[in-house]
């Protein structure tokens, strides 16, 4: 049973502020408040901070916001419907896009992570200013969408 007291977004920022990089913190956070058991989900998680590895590509807490969802609502058999899943996946990126106008790292951030000067203004303030935002928006949208979409499901399969 998930914890409705928890406020996912901290959590996710928390992580953040530990070390755990924005793509871990945001699938350890949404893993702990739906009890996903998270620990492999938060290794596969590592390699996408920084926009996949610091390269600026795929925002990693939109990549850890995916990878909670597909421990919540992804298929285990390829006769399953990935549309449920998928329905949620192209929400979240609209919500997202609309959010932050991109889902890539580099260009919500502004700086190349991969420069010695990227990577200092990241650490000087980027870090809290855009970064702390994004992972917070992630975690609460991805948990607000599983969550909505797991309620409509059980309406669905609730006799009238």
């Amino acid at each position: 049973m998930e914890d409705a007291r928890r406020d996912i977004g901290k959590d996710a920022v928390s992580y953040f502020n530990e070390g755990f990089n924005c793509a871990e913190s945001v699938t350890k956070a949404l893993c702990e408040a739906l009890m996903l058991g998270g620990r492999n989900a938060v290794k596969s998680a590592t390699p996408f901070g920084g926009g996949i590895a610091g390269k600026g590509y795929l925002c990693g807490a939109v990549s850890g916001a995916m990878i909670a969802l597909g421990l919540s609502k992804g298929r285990v058999s390829s006769k399953e419907d990935r549309g449920p899943c998928n329905k949620v996946a192209q929400r979240f990126v609209q919500d997202f896009l609309n959010e932050f106008s991109s889902v890539s790292c580099r260009d919500i951030i502004g700086v190349d992570l991969n420069s010695a000067e990227g990577r200092k203004k990241h650490k000087e303030h980027l870090r809290n200013e855009k970064c702390c935002p994004v992972v917070r928006f992630a975690a609460e949208r991805m948990h607000d969408l599983i969550k909505s979409s797991s309620e409509a499901l059980l309406d669905a399969d609730s006799p009238r």
